[in-house]
């Protein structure tokens, strides 16, 4: 019976030795004295070459040191385990766990198991791999973030950009509530798990321990971890940004208060100046007229230049009071339904004892279908005064102004064209910039204050139209504007295609006004 007993028993050992999943060796410490199938698998060797082999040979260089030691620690404790990594005959390498026993018996043989956990180990790398780059991106953050226990409110985990921010360490932040340090809420009112409210890239507070509340900027993502709810919370402090806008605001009140101060001088200044320049011109005016006798030759010509001069002098100064009006944003369009034809014909005579003076060739010119326009009829005259003055006072003599006027869609296309001295390239970019004379030389020489050009700017982009220009230095320039036909209507359209009202410029220009 006992022999029978025993020869169970060697069968059932047989049989886990030979179909057992993980590799078993029988060794004496320096040779294999037996091996199952699963170990010539693993090592990738036959029965026979294993039996021939040191038990050392299987291991690489860097790991014999610690199965030595393993080998020591078995035959004097009777067991050990570790991982350690073996070499196949194919000389790749794998990594293992190692379980040694020593067996009962006087030769000191060792019954060594061996499981393949190489593709344990690689997972294990990964895992650690995501999580040094989640770590990096963590600590690298320009933001603040925070892991937080939906549930709870407590705070798992944070990083350095948060605790700076918080200006607590990361041992009295974590495991506390988040209302503590996050946000100013009581217990109970959370704006995203008790209130329900959705938070991104909203402005919010967070508690400071040494600054007090601070603003920022946070958005907040439900996550789920290992069916464990979380908010992860990222935020911007904006501290610096609301420091930075709030200088940009007083800037701004203390340019626009300088501006308003600047117009009402201006303004002041004008109408205290207007006043006895009208009395200068009307008796001048009375004086030609020979309302109190005749004038001697000298007498008229003197007369003469008082009354040209303050006339001049009172148009620079509508000229100032204009542009204060506009840059104050009180000047206000009257607009009225009128025809092209008669605000030619106005400007015509104005200009033309001008022109005959230098003896230029005048032509005024309108498409036969251009119709009537709804305008400020005394600011279109303003901007087409200005225009052609300019012409005529670049123009050489025996030269020749051009003035049309074209309807194409909804708006009206002005041009004026003068054969003048034109401009170089260089003074373009003063043309439309108040109080800025270009090439001092030439306006000298034809006089002008550069407001004239400002103001038909500002003129025409109150008619929510555009100005633009070309010029040819010594051939001559032209001056382009257009404008809505139904200017009234445009108005009530805020996204017309002239909003922007740009100067919309084309290679230089030969005006000044």
């Amino acid at each position: 019976m006992a022999e029978d007993n025993l020869m169970a028993k060697e069968e059932i050992y047989k049989a886990l030795f030979e179909q057992s999943n993980d590799a078993i060796l029988i060794t004496n410490g320096e040779h294999i004295l037996e091996v199952n199938p699963k170990g010539c698998k693993l090592l990738g060797y036959d029965r026979a070459h294993l039996e021939k082999i040191s038990l050392l040979s299987l291991f690489t260089e860097e790991s014999l040191p610690s199965f030595q030691n393993a080998l020591n620690a078995t035959l004097e404790n009777r067991s050990a385990f570790f991982e350690t990594k073996i070499k196949r005959s194919d000389n790749s390498i794998l990594d293992v766990e190692v379980n040694s026993l020593a067996m009962c018996d006087q030769r000191k043989t060792l019954l060594i198991i061996i499981r393949d956990i190489t593709l344990r180990k690689e997972s294990e790398r990964l895992v650690q791999k995501e999580r040094e780059i989640l770590s990096a991106l963590l600590e690298k953050s320009l933001c603040g973030i925070l892991l937080i226990e939906a549930s709870s409110h407590k705070i798992v985990d944070v990083n350095t950009i948060a605790i700076k921010t918080i200006g607590r360490s990361k041992e009295e932040i974590v495991g506390n509530i988040c209302h503590q340090f996050i946000c100013p809420a009581e217990v109970g009112k959370c704006p995203i798990s008790d209130l329900g409210l959705s938070v991104d890239n909203s402005e919010r507070k967070i508690i400071n321990a040494q600054k007090g509340v601070i603003p920022i900027l946070k958005s907040v993502v439900p996550v789920t971890i290992e069916d464990k709810a979380y908010f992860v919370e990222c935020f911007i402090d904006l501290s610096e940004r609301k420091r930075t806008e709030e200088r940009l605001l007083q800037a701004k009140l203390e340019a626009e208060a300088a501006s308003r101060t600047k117009s009402e001088f201006l303004t002041n200044m004008s109408h205290e100046l207007r006043t006895p320049l009208n009395s200068i011109i009307g008796f001048s005016d009375i004086l030609l007229e020979k309302v109190f006798g005749d004038l001697n030759g000298k007498q008229l010509k003197y007369v003469n230049n008082i009354s040209v001069s303050g006339k001049h002098l009172l148009g620079l100064i509508n000229d100032i009071l204009d542009l204060s009006k506009v840059e104050a944003g009180k000047m206000e369009l009257n607009y009225s339904e009128f025809s092209i034809g008669s605000v030619f014909d106005e400007v015509k005579s104005t200009i033309l004892p001008l022109a005959q003076v230098k003896s230029l060739e005048m032509d005024f010119n309108m498409d036969l279908d251009i119709g009537d326009i709804q305008a400020d009829r005394s600011r279109l005259i303003q901007i087409l005064y200005n225009l052609v003055s300019n012409a005529v006072k670049f123009t050489p003599e025996g030269g020749k102004v051009s003035v049309y006027c074209k309807k194409s869609g909804n708006r009206a296309i002005f041009s004026v064209t003068d054969t003048g001295i034109g401009i170089s390239s260089e003074d373009q970019k003063y043309l439309f910039e108040p109080f800025k004379q270009i090439d001092s030389g030439m306006n000298r020489q034809y006089g002008g204050t550069g407001l004239g050009l400002v103001l038909v700017k500002q003129f025409v982009d109150l008619h929510k139209g555009r100005v633009w220009f070309t010029s040819v230095q010594g051939k001559g320039s032209s001056f382009i504007f257009e404008l809505p036909v139904n200017g009234l209507d445009e108005m009530e359209k805020p996204d017309n295609i002239f909003k922007d009202s740009a100067t919309k410029v084309g290679i230089s220009a030969n005006f000044s006004g």
